[in-house]
């Protein structure tokens, strides 16, 4: 399920901030839906089955329609592309499960394509979640996935909350994603790159924490075995299970209502939590259509063509 902006039913007024501009540099803009088709028939035609080349295709486009900077369809022939030329991606690769202990299991997608098996990973875990409370699964054996944040965020529609680890790689691993719910708000969508967690040296918190997700990520799917490869630990956590819904939403909309309306400090910003952005531009995009530079447009028609698909038309 792609990621999608949420209703904000706002408990209490809040200062009012513009939305965030699509640039104007960016003059073309492509419907979103149509730009999630278009990038589905190009793995399609890479022999990925049609509805993993769907679930993929939303992941690719994440970047895209929620205005995150660094991954989205500008990736399609850079990244993406290449590992089917080079042989680094099975399309029909058939989950192997290792282990299975109810709540929690270990698979290998045995070099499936990581656009489609995190997202897969995550709906397997809400459906463990759904029985136990909690689903946990160890993952290893995908490619490269896109931004971690979207495959948690899956969590979200299942009143949900979703946490990706990822260790390894030779792709540019983003090492944390998680999406709670927020209540009344928009979601609290947070990713973290692994620049972010190494930057500030080996003794600090930050290090501590990448040495964490290396623990939970890596050393427990026995990615260190393997080499090249991405080792994951994705886990969904109902809160329904553990206490009420509506408890659970009221107290989410209570910290998340409280972080707005107030200025941070620097020159009259106000504050705005992860996910608060991106559901605004996701917005903008549904109604206006996704921004698009000239130039990518001209690499996604020049594919388009090799392929024998049509591109989507640009406003």
């Amino acid at each position: 399920m792609p990621f999608r902006p949420l209703s904000f039913r706002q408990s209490r007024p809040v200062a009012v901030e513009p939305p965030p501009k699509i640039p104007e540099q960016a003059r073309l803009r492509v419907v979103g839906d149509d730009l999630v088709a278009f990038a589905a028939a190009v793995f399609t035609a890479y022999d990925l089955p049609p509805e993993r080349a769907r679930i993929a295709a939303h992941a690719l486009c994440y970047g895209d329609r929620a205005g995150v900077k660094g991954c989205g369809v500008a990736e399609l022939v850079r990244t993406y592309l290449p590992l089917f030329d080079e042989g680094q991606v099975r399309p029909r690769a058939e989950p192997l499960v290792i282990a299975d202990r109810g709540a929690a299991a270990m698979v290998d997608y045995r070099k499936a394509l990581g656009l489609w098996a995190v997202s897969d990973a995550m709906d397997r875990a809400v459906v463990r979640a759904a029985r136990y409370g909690v689903g946990l699964l160890s993952v290893r054996g995908v490619s490269a996935f896109g931004r971690a944040a979207h495959h948690a965020s899956r969590a979200l529609s299942h009143g949900m909350i979703g946490i990706v680890l990822a260790a390894g790689g030779d792709h540019g691993v983003n090492p944390l994603g998680i999406a709670a719910p927020g209540g009344d708000y928009a979601p609290f969508v947070f990713d973290a790159t692994a620049d972010a967690l190494s930057s500030t040296g080996p003794q600090s918190p930050a290090a501590g924490f990448a040495l964490m997700v290396e623990v939970l990520a890596g050393v427990l799917s026995g990615v260190a075995d393997h080499d090249r490869d991405t080792g994951l630990l994705v886990l969904a956590i109902a809160p329904p299970a553990l206490r009420s819904a509506d408890g659970f939403a009221r107290a989410a909309s209570a910290l998340f209502g409280s972080l707005l309306g107030w200025d941070s400090g620097t020159g009259g910003t106000p504050i705005r939590y992860p996910g608060w952005k991106e559901s605004q531009f996701a917005e903008q995009c549904e109604a206006l259509g996704v921004p698009m530079s000239p130039a990518l447009y001209r690499e996604l028609n020049a594919l388009a063509g090799q392929l024998g698909i049509p591109m989507p038309p640009a406003t």
